[in-house]
């Protein structure tokens, strides 16, 4: 009866050694979400130490992943250039990190079952967390192996660049966009950039179903902003609008911007006045 005892007892640990392995790799994966910095939508690679310009970052400066960083963006002289100055699935793991990031989260979990024993007055073998270790090492190999063959299916990052053609009076030129994968609040970037200088409202639709997009504009930073289409006629901005695209553009250099992809901006710019309902 007694060895029957021990072995349940054995078993249970056994459990909960492999869901404590499993919860580990969870956690790693969710710390993947901790981005810094998290406004690197462009790259920049100054040659006479000067300093980036509001929006961009270079190369090896955001990382991803806590405690330590599992993902640093990556130089590299070839293509894709959209992921250059920001994590993209061309950026693979870094093996050490990911191994003690698990490792981290799997004795976390460890302390918070030993603490549950002790209090309820149950013996606790602390050798068994040293055999089931080599679990954590597979599982994070395993998860090293994903990323690096799988990684663009599951990127790591907060969006990519892309080229974005924009109309001057004069000429159509190729800008810098940053198209986001994770959802990016308006509020973000009025906390990093200050309020915008001004917008504009683009009707579309139809009479019987108009809808309505926003483009914001920050004339300090040469940054332009497009916000969801809504079908409505008033456009109401909040802290939480979602951005759908940012675009660098230079007017005082370039010339004044007439169409974003095709899109006419209008000839009327309205003043930002801050959140709430707009209508042309």
């Amino acid at each position: 009866m007694k060895k029957l005892s021990t072995l349940l007892v054995g078993h249970r640990y056994y459990i909960f050694g492999i869901l404590n392995a499993l919860l580990a790799i969870g956690l790693t994966v969710l710390s993947f979400r901790y981005v810094q910095p998290v406004d690197c939508y462009r790259f920049c690679g100054p040659l006479d130490g000067t300093p980036c310009p509001p929006g961009a970052c270079p190369w090896g400066e955001q990382k991803a992943g806590w405690p330590l960083p599992v993902f640093v963006d990556a130089p590299g002289g070839g293509s894709p250039t959209g992921g250059w100055g920001m994590l993209g699935p061309e950026d693979i793991p870094l093996p050490g990190a990911l191994l003690l990031d698990v490792l981290f989260y799997s004795l976390i979990l460890w302390l918070a079952f030993y603490i549950i024993q002790c209090v309820r007055r149950q013996a606790f073998p602390l050798k068994f967390i040293v055999a089931m270790l080599p679990l954590n090492v597979v599982l994070a190999a395993s998860l090293w192996m994903f990323y690096f063959f799988f990684g663009y299916y599951a990127p790591i990052g907060r969006g990519h660049g892309a080229p974005v053609y924009v109309d001057t009076p004069t000429t159509t030129i190729a800008a810098t966009g940053f198209y986001p994968i994770v959802s990016i609040p308006l509020d973000e970037l009025v906390e990093n950039y200050g309020d915008p200088d001004d917008l504009w409202l683009l009707p579309g639709g139809t009479s019987n179903t108009p809808s309505t997009q926003m483009v914001l504009h920050w004339d300090a930073v040469g940054m332009f902003v497009e916000l969801p289409e809504i079908a409505q006629d008033t456009y109401l901005v909040k802290k939480t609008t979602r951005i759908e695209m940012i675009i660098f553009f230079n007017e005082e250099k370039e010339g004044q911007i007439l169409r974003i992809a095709g899109n006419s901006l209008g000839s009327q710019k309205i003043q930002w006045k801050g959140y709430g309902n707009y209508q042309q």
